[in-house]
């Protein structure tokens, strides 16, 4: 049986198939699409003319490779820059037209879940009190096995707040940690609680650990741990950089050029509030956490039935 899970977010658009085997399931398509939706939506409150023609271009190719690999169950949501947009019916409207339905907009408690869920996969870890952490386009959420916190920032948005096109100045430095401090101040308390490992998952660290180990490889980055002193040297590199010289990075993604030095303040301001200095790379995440769940509740039907 194979499966499939779609991940619509606020900076990059998400397919898993799988297919079922004995021991798990194997992973056929693991897809990435740079959809952006929430380009400008720090000054406006809809998803953009040229967000919806990159997704739709997404739609069409998402409806191809489900076809093509004979998918008849998947499950697709979208997160926040969905939830805040208010022509939402646009991009209901558009999945409908692709046969990409229902198209659920899930709240940031579930976003949480299925992050939680998903990260987990193939880790390898053992943990007793993880905290799982997904700094996302629009909105970073916070999970560990009690308590589910969602934060409306993340790297596009503070992108679009803060910072330029140039080389970072110390004053944007300055507004960009200010306004980040503030917003994870309420959060305090819960980062130095006794997490016994911190796992950061979605675009900005898994680009510093593609920097740090200098591969293309998602496979090679799943569990890595990272210090706090390697982000410490990217984020110093990469704010002296305008958007068009970080472009020569070698493993730097192209598309997360310009959202890399607020998704790494975020991360290292994180970091700090936690007291930790080191934490866990996951490359997996809510389309993980679809598929898992999917595959629970076949499993409870079969030992129902």
């Amino acid at each position: 049986m194979r499966l499939a899970g779609v991940d619509i977010g606020s900076n990059t658009s998400l397919l898993l198939i799988v297919e079922k085997t004995e021991t798990g399931f194997e992973v056929l398509a693991d897809e990435i699409y740079f959809t952006r939706l929430a380009e400008n939506m720090e000054y406006s409150s809809k998803v953009s003319d040229s967000a919806l023609a990159r997704l739709e271009k997404a739609f069409q190719d998402i409806q191809k490779k489900l076809k093509s690999w004979d998918i008849k169950e998947y499950s697709i949501v979208a997160t926040s820059a969905v939830r805040q947009a208010e022509n939402k019916k646009n991009i209901l409207d558009l999945a409908n037209q692709y046969f990409l339905s229902p198209l659920q907009i899930i709240s940031s408690q579930r976003e949480a879940e299925l992050t939680f869920i998903g990260s987990f996969f193939g880790l390898g870890q053992t943990c007793f009190n993880p905290l799982v952490i997904d700094i996302g386009g629009g909105s970073t959420e916070f999970v560990d096995s009690k308590k589910k916190y969602s934060l409306n920032i993340g790297t596009v948005s503070l992108t679009e707040r803060f910072l330029s096109l140039k080389a970072i100045s110390l004053s944007e430095r300055k507004n960009l940690n200010e306004f980040i401090l503030k917003k994870l101040q309420h959060l305090e308390s819960f980062l130095k609680e006794s997490h016994d490992k911190i796992i950061f998952t979605a675009g900005t660290p898994t680009t510093l650990a593609l920097m740090e180990t200098k591969t293309t490889d998602m496979n090679k980055i799943h569990g890595l741990i990272l210090q706090r002193e390697q982000v410490d040297f990217w984020l110093s590199k990469l704010s002296q950089l305008s958007v068009e010289e970080r472009k020569k990075i070698p493993y730097l993604p192209e598309h997360r050029t310009d959202v890399i030095v607020a998704g790494l303040s975020l991360l290292n301001q994180i970091l700090h509030l936690s007291e930790k200095t080191s934490f866990l790379v996951s490359v997996t995440g809510v389309r993980y956490g679809l598929i898992l769940e999917k595959f629970q509740t076949q499993l409870n039907q079969t030992i129902k039935n």
